[in-house]
């Protein structure tokens, strides 16, 4: 089958490899219909990636929307799923698993193979007339729910957004399914211009009571502090380089109180959550899917993408 391989930062190659088969009872091979292209796709493109990729040469891309080819299903999978035995997990922190690595990865193929490990917690079925490339959202959307949730979002409170990615708009939607008044600050006027599509408004707050970081920068990690209230809430959403460093200023977390928090990845209520409000339609989750590809698109839309690129479905 065709695959597409990542050799290391700006190297992926379309190649001719195995197809995989299921190794052991419960593992569940997938015909991929659509992969998506993500945010920390190309930042794993141009640096690699400490979690996310194995050794090089590593199977590539996360986000898959396909067919159980056992069963003829349309499915999604998360890319990782809880041991539920763990200190982590039986205190309820399931993101940090000491069994969660390694995370699937290979969704820009012909095919896959779901491990058993997840697909016995997290391999769901698509529910009818869900798009294939909205279903294959559910990771990413996840992501952000999870984000509102360790930010503590409550109804009322007015909700920063730094960065207006992809991500940043579905955060912006998860907040204002929340309770909350998303504000998206910053980002390119064609993005702020969708902003109210994911039920934010463009602004510069200040004072505001939750800022959540979504474009994983130093830069918006500064911004982000600038923007809380004394009292309030900056949470570190979009992931650095591991050399990266953030000035703190002390006089703000002491004397104002203002937290900072983190949150990576999901948990399997997260994920079901996420596909239950795809399927909603409560936004127009497929105006983040800007352009469509085959396998030997991808690395030249990574290399230089376009202005007006959000996510790109890849068809194999």
């Amino acid at each position: 089958m065709r695959a597409l391989v990542f050799h290391g930062p700006g190297d992926v190659r379309v190649e001719d490899v195995p197809r995989p088969e299921p190794a052991e009872e419960g593992d569940v091979l997938v015909q991929i219909e659509v992969a998506l292209t993500d945010g920390t796709d190309l930042k794993a493109f141009r640096r690699g990636h400490p979690v996310l990729l194995g050794p090089p040469p590593s199977p590539f891309g996360h986000e898959f929307c396909g067919i159980d080819v056992a069963t003829g299903r349309r499915v999604v999978a998360a890319n990782s799923a809880p041991c539920g035995a763990c200190r982590p997990c039986t205190r309820g922190q399931e993101t940090l698993c000491e069994s969660l690595l390694p995370l699937l990865n290979g969704a820009y193929a012909e095919y896959l193979v779901v491990p058993e490990r997840i697909a016995r917690i997290n391999l769901l079925r698509v529910p009818p007339g869900l798009r294939p490339e909205v279903a294959a959202m559910v990771e990413s959307l996840a992501c952000c729910l999870h984000g509102v949730a360790v930010a503590g979002v409550t109804p009322g409170d007015t909700v920063a957004i730094v960065g207006l990615g992809p991500i940043g708009l579905m955060l912006c939607a998860c907040v204002a399914d929340a309770g909350g008044r998303p504000v998206a600050a910053g980002g390119r006027p064609e993005r702020r211009e969708l902003a109210p599509l994911f039920g934010a408004v463009a602004g510069e707050p200040g004072g505001a009571d939750v800022v959540i970081e979504a474009a994983g920068s130093v830069e918006a990690w500064d911004a982000a502090l600038t923007l809380v209230r004394p009292g309030g809430t900056v949470l570190a959403f979009g992931g650095l380089p591991r050399d990266a460093r953030v000035e703190v200023d002390p006089y703000r977390i002491h004397y104002e109180e203002v937290t900072l928090r983190g949150a990576f990845h999901h948990t399997p209520r997260d994920t079901r959550a996420a596909l239950g409000f795809l399927a909603s339609g409560a936004y127009p989750f497929e105006q983040l899917v800007t352009h469509r590809v085959g396998l030997e698109g991808v690395a030249a839309l990574f290399a230089d993408p376009p202005d007006d690129y959000l996510k790109a479905a890849v068809v194999p």
